[in-house]
């Protein structure tokens, strides 16, 4: 029963996750004006998905970390993996619902700190592995991020500056409904070709606007690049989020025991349930109330975003990938139009502070009640 439990806890975790970290690599898409907000967290959802899938075969030492690595004595039960994903669900829960971003890592490490204090004490964690593998990487990250967003936009911004104004314009042969007069009066329709070839043009974007009809497919240069790194963040995401989920269900005996790619499918349904169900929320936060932004400006966000949360998931380093693609955006927003929201930005930065903390609260309290009714 426990483990049937934890599975439905693993799949509330993974749910959350979906709901409040799919804005990260899609907020700058949207926020640009480069996609709707649906197909923006259709686009991430997919490649979201693809990323966790990918990880199956490159994120061993990701599991290893979140399962058994920063504890120095092994877990003794599953109450333990269930501590741990009550303390994450109950915050992730409460920033999800209120639109704040906030990082699944932050909650999990905190679950797994709570917990291991409930049930094995300070001696149970192992603290030096815990701040060179969890807390470096995660304090240092947002620094980077920010840093690289900053020096990164000029000289993109140059780059970028002889295509910014082209698109590639495909007009869709049409075809025509014709009437047909029969006999007796009956009328019937018939379909018939417009015969000219499909028209492919790369000019202007004021050209393409002129020159083609509105039912023609145009995609800007720089969008189709911004679009590209958009799902680069989000594969990314998957690739880096989806073994610290899984890890709470490494050691379990559950039907008589899941292969990693079980285990990662799982994880995987749920992020995607929760993107597609409860995305809109902290997507309306990271794309509307931070900064403005063009195109250019969301393609440097996300490159930066997705490099390093990749480079990290191949070092096996468990970075937040809320905290690195919220800290582009602030610092796009500072490098190219000198100004960011503070407001939302120190709200955003208060919950990332709580985080930890609080997950560590609810775990630790969630192993007390289980050891005090259930032993």
């Amino acid at each position: 029963m426990l483990e049937f439990l934890l599975l439905a806890l693993v799949f509330v975790v993974a749910y959350l996750n979906g709901a409040n970290d799919i804005s990260k690599g899609i907020a700058t898409l949207v926020g640009s004006g480069v996609m709707r907000p649906s197909r923006a967290i259709a686009w991430g959802t997919i490649t979201t998905a693809a990323g966790a899938i990918a990880g199956v075969a490159i994120t061993g030492g990701l599991i290893k970390t979140f399962s058994s690595g920063i504890l120095a004595q092994p877990r003794s039960s599953s109450t333990f993996p269930i501590a741990v994903a009550i303390g994450a669900i109950g915050w992730i829960f409460f920033a999800t619902r209120t639109g704040l971003p906030v990082s699944t890592t932050h909650a999990l490490t905190g679950g797994i700190i709570g917990a291991a204090l409930g049930q094995l004490g300070g001696a149970g964690i192992a603290w030096k592995v815990l701040i060179q593998k969890i807390a470096l990487p995660l304090a240092i990250s947002p620094i980077v991020s920010f840093a690289l967003a900053w020096l990164m936009f000029p000289i993109i911004r140059r780059a970028l500056a002889g295509v910014n104004s082209f698109c590639l314009c495909v007009e869709i042969q049409q075809t025509q409904i014709v009437p047909v007069y029969q006999s007796h009066g009956a009328i019937a329709a018939t379909a018939i070709a417009d015969h000219r070839p499909i028209h492919v043009a790369t000019d202007t974007v004021e050209t393409c606007e002129q020159t083609v009809s509105h039912s023609a497919l145009k995609l800007r240069f720089v969008d189709s690049l911004h679009v590209l790194t958009g799902g680069l963040t989000s594969f990314a995401r998957g690739l880096n989020d989806t073994p610290k989920i899984a890890a709470l269900l490494i050691g379990t005996s559950l039907l008589g025991g899941m292969t990693t790619s079980q285990l990662f499918g799982i994880v995987a349904l749920g992020m995607c349930a929760g993107s597609l169900l409860a995305g809109r929320k902290v997507l309306s936060t990271l794309s509307q109330k931070i900064t403005a932004m063009d195109g250019i400006e969301g393609f440097t966000a996300n490159l930066g975003s997705s490099a390093l949360v990749t480079l990290a998931t191949f070092l096996g380093l468990p970075l937040s990938t809320t905290h690195v693609a919220t800290s582009a955006i602030v610092g796009i927003g500072t490098r190219a139009r000198g100004r960011a929201n503070w407001h939302v930005v120190r709200e955003i930065a208060v919950a990332w502070v709580v985080t930890l903390p609080t997950a560590a609260l609810l775990a630790y309290l969630a192993t007390g009640a289980m050891l005090h009714f259930w032993f």
